[in-house]
């Protein structure tokens, strides 16, 4: 049934009401004009129908399905009845800066188990949201999907409360990019006061492309669309004509730059003016509790993908120039001697290299400043596809943290289909979701004793799996030699991998 409408800044939703939860999906929170700055939606005086999904921001598979004029609307999930104002989680998603949408994040079932506000967002994704034409001609085509979040965050500041949310307890958290952008947007003075915490999910610590590279990838897709004597042509430029010359530059940027990515947040020096990891060292952020996870084999999932993902060239290219040859042999020949019988030793020496070990140097840094923070790993294998093949690679958690025990959500812009979910599953799971709310509702995702936050003389790491247990970060030998590598070189604990991420 429809719900009563909601006033916000523009005008009056109505939405839906099951089983005492309430849902209002395609809320528009601003709209934009092509490579131009989100801005508030025109305001409408007669209820707008907010029963179903949005526009899909335009990308590759979906741009029979989009809208880049009304593609900036989010999705709420909230009880019809509370006792007092909840806290309120804002979630970005992911898919490498260029898929993905909010329609493939139900939250109803976080919403009723909180309990709490749910959010998920829209914003532009590929050349729309990340295209860096601002030095080119297009003033406003500057970190634009960084914006676009802007814009969503000060939509909920200014309308949560109307949806039984407390715009004073928000939780900022995504998954792989989207936990990049939450890590970028954390330490922005821009969004200072309109979030409390913030869990990233699959986010490598370094995830910031710098200007001349993303210079040089609005250079290339211009000359491969014949605009460079016109690069404000690009502005009306066919969606599918586009999307194709990005694809072609994509590929060959993965084979002739040390980078091998095409979008991401681009340290502008506007937008974002600094380093976020510089921002968390200095301890600005000390204020801000911070959850940290990752999947234990994140780069299963892009080995597998035909050809190989990007990254994989680029993390290793990193790994050799940051401890040399002899370095990555050593490293190589550890994790042999070292692997699972289940494991592959390449892919786990490039899961650490692009993944833990930089989220883990970005914990210290937090924890090091005075920061509360807390690091985990998803060891669970969900038997949902493709993890049942892959094991619990890139998205794992996620997978289990928007489940509806006793059934695995579709994922419609991903394709994927959900399903049964196995009594381990629903095990892990469980414990997963309750971690996260807890963190939403409290600021830690378990009591001290179960959980220790993660401290300079003590590096614990949760392990999500069967059972859930915490294990010293740095225990074993593949930890030493990276230190002992390190040390040796004179190099950062991890490197610099910047590389396009799902």
């Amino acid at each position: 049934m429809l719900t009563s409408a909601v006033q916000t800044t523009s005008g009056p939703v109505v939405g839906t009401t099951q089983a005492g939860m309430r849902a209002f999906k395609g809320v528009p929170f601003a709209t934009a004009p092509r490579f131009a700055k989100a801005m508030p939606p025109k305001a409408w005086t007669e209820p707008l129908r907010c029963t179903g999904y949005g526009a899909y921001a335009p990308q590759p598979g979906h741009l029979d399905h989009a809208d880049e004029a009304a593609c900036l609307s989010l999705n709420i999930w909230t009880r019809a009845e509370a006792d007092r104002p909840l806290p309120v989680l804002v979630f970005i998603h992911g898919g490498a800066f260029v898929t993905g949408g909010g329609a493939d994040y139900d939250g109803a079932f976080l919403a009723a188990h909180g309990p709490a506000v749910i959010v998920t967002i829209n914003y532009r994704l590929g050349p729309l949201g990340f295209l860096q034409l601002h030095r080119l001609g297009l003033g406003e085509a500057n970190n634009l999907a960084i914006s676009d979040s802007l814009a969503a965050l000060d939509w909920v500041r200014a309308n949560i409360a109307d949806f039984g949310g407390d715009p004073d307890a928000i939780t900022l958290s995504g998954q792989s990019a989207g936990a990049s952008m939450v890590i970028a947007l954390a330490t922005l003075p821009q969004a200072r006061g309109k979030f409390i915490r913030a869990l990233a999910l699959s986010a490598p610590g370094r995830n910031i492309m710098s200007a001349d590279h993303a210079d040089d990838v609005a250079r290339r897709v211009l000359a491969e669309l014949e605009l460079a004597h016109d690069p404000t042509a690009i502005a009306s430029l066919p969606l599918p004509k586009l999307f194709a010359a990005v694809e072609r530059v994509s590929r060959r940027l993965a084979d002739e730059t040390e980078q091998g990515t095409v979008f991401g947040p681009v340290l502008d020096g506007i937008v974002i003016p600094r380093e976020p990891r510089d921002v968390f060292a200095e301890g600005t952020l000390r204020d801000i509790p911070l959850w940290l996870g990752s999947c234990r084999d994140e780069m299963v999932m892009f080995l597998k993908s035909t050809p190989p993902a990007a990254m994989i060239r680029t993390t290793e290219r990193q790994v050799r120039a940051a401890v040399g040859d002899a370095g990555w042999q050593r490293l190589l020949a550890y994790y042999r001697a070292t692997a699972r019988v289940d494991e592959d030793p390449y892919e786990a020496l490039l899961s650490d290299a692009f993944w833990h070990r930089p989220m883990a140097d970005l914990a210290r840094l937090h924890a090091a400043a005075g920061g509360a923070v807390w690091l985990s790993r998803f060891d669970h294998r969900p038997a949902l596809e493709p993890f049942l093949s892959q094991g619990p690679t890139h998205g794992a958690d996620n997978a289990c943290l928007w489940a509806h025990p006793p059934d695995f959500i579709d994922r419609p812009i991903l394709k994927r289909k959900g399903g049964p979910m196995t009594p381990e599953d629903i095990e892990v799971a469980a414990r997963f979701q309750a971690s996260v709310l807890r963190f939403v509702t409290s600021g830690a995702p378990d009591i001290a004793e179960a959980w220790p936050r993660f401290e300079p003389a003590k590096e614990p790491l949760a392990i999500f799996g069967q059972p859930f247990h915490i294990v010293p970060l740095n225990e074993g030998v593949r930890s030493r030699l990276w230190a002992e590598l390190s040390a040796q070189r004179g190099a950062p604990q991890a490197p610099a991998a910047r590389a396009k991420i799902g």
